[in-house]
């Protein structure tokens, strides 16, 4: 799917958050909400993609989704590259209220997507309490269209976490894979925590955690596009070590030139 020209077009999708502050109530009808804010853990990253002339960055944050998702492979063709980042699939195979009595309520955007990447397309889901299983089941990607385009698969359970305050670390198990060489993985970054994955038969484990033994980062070709899956976060709170590592940077840009098929 990438286009005659050498743009990168990348559609990051998530790591938002809004946070409603102190709720105080005077009586039984009397109630009172101080303080709102808006944190977009995504503006690190975009701001990094955006100074790339070769990247051509659209960004949909997650309480957009249920409105905004395309619903048309036409759509997704724009783009070469899909991040879902902590995004739930409920918002992108559900619809807003108001078209809950149509039927049918609109296309199921969980295949477009798998279809986006049989195609040609890339997809890369990024971990979080959204993302694959998830937090309490809160992402609930298992069985899904999309899950069939990702290289693992994500747990049949109702919580898919392990939450490492202590930190993890990572072994590079596939060092030569254009994704993660010419980066010292020593001393690597350090997580505080992942979304438990297993990945499948003909896909390819580039990380692991040392301490666990857990997939990291797995990738693989799935028909004509190619998929990509990272057990923890790139953006806090399991990320923070992350961002903050010095070859941060060079690795985001290494994993979209391998997923455009640069």
């Amino acid at each position: 799917m990438p286009q005659s020209n050498d743009h990168i077009r990348i559609f990051y999708v998530g790591d938002s958050w809004l946070t409603a502050g102190t709720l105080g109530a005077g009586t039984g009808f009397s109630y009172d909400l101080r303080g709102v804010s808006v944190e977009n853990a995504a503006e690190p990253i975009l701001e990094r993609w955006r100074k790339n002339a070769r990247y051509q960055v659209s960004y949909l944050a997650g309480w957009d989704v249920l409105a905004r998702f395309p619903e048309t492979p036409e759509g997704l063709k724009q783009y070469d590259i899909i991040i879902l980042s902590d995004v739930d699939s409920d918002s992108l195979v559900l619809y807003p209220m108001e078209r809950a009595n149509r039927f049918p309520m609109g296309p199921n955007r969980l295949k477009l997507i798998r279809e986006f990447v049989r195609q040609g397309g890339a997809l890369w889901m990024i971990g979080g309490y959204y993302s694959f299983t998830g937090r309490q089941n809160l992402g609930n990607y298992s069985g899904t269209p999309v899950e069939e385009a990702l290289p693992v698969k994500c747990l049949e359970r109702n919580d898919d976490r392990l939450e490492c305050p202590e930190g993890v670390t990572v072994k590079v198990t596939a060092s030569r894979h254009a994704v993660i060489r010419n980066i010292s993985w020593t001393p690597g970054p350090m997580f505080t925590g992942y979304n438990r994955l297993e990945p499948k038969p003909k896909s390819e484990v580039l990380a692991r955690f040392k301490e666990t033994g857990d997939p990291l980062l797995v990738l693989w070709r799935y028909g004509k596009g190619r998929a990509m899956a990272l057990a923890s976060d790139i953006s806090p709170h399991w990320g923070a070590g992350f961002q903050q590592w010095e070859h941060f940077g060079q690795f985001l840009d290494q994993a979209v030139e391998w997923l455009a098929a640069r």
